[in-house]
């Protein structure tokens, strides 16, 4: 599966610590495969909160969730309309499918 990635945004601040800086730096490394992994999961599953996303796709939920709205910006996925469902920790989170 190949994803075409267009998102130029600073990821680190003028003011921010150096070690922030190296972590944008290096966010090329992990981003697309992130992207791939939730993607997969996404059709696997159909329709899925970032939690579920994240549990099959063998990766940590905040990254789901900061790549899933990235993956909408680039048409690869989208919100199903006023669908959500509790996460583990009781919260509402919005669903998802692959377009």
């Amino acid at each position: 599966m190949q994803i075409t990635l267009i998102e130029t945004k600073r990821l680190a601040r003028r003011a921010d610590p150096q070690t922030s800086h190296e972590a944008a730096a290096r966010v090329h490394e992990f981003k697309a495969g992130h992207h791939i992994k939730i993607l997969t999961a996404l059709r696997r599953l159909g329709q899925a909160g970032a939690e579920q996303v994240a549990s099959l796709a063998g990766i940590d939920s905040y990254a789901a969730r900061k790549r899933l709205p990235e993956l909408e910006r680039l048409g690869y996925v989208r919100v199903v309309d006023g669908a959500t469902r509790k996460t583990s920790t009781g919260r509402h989170e919005r669903i998802w499918a692959a377009v």
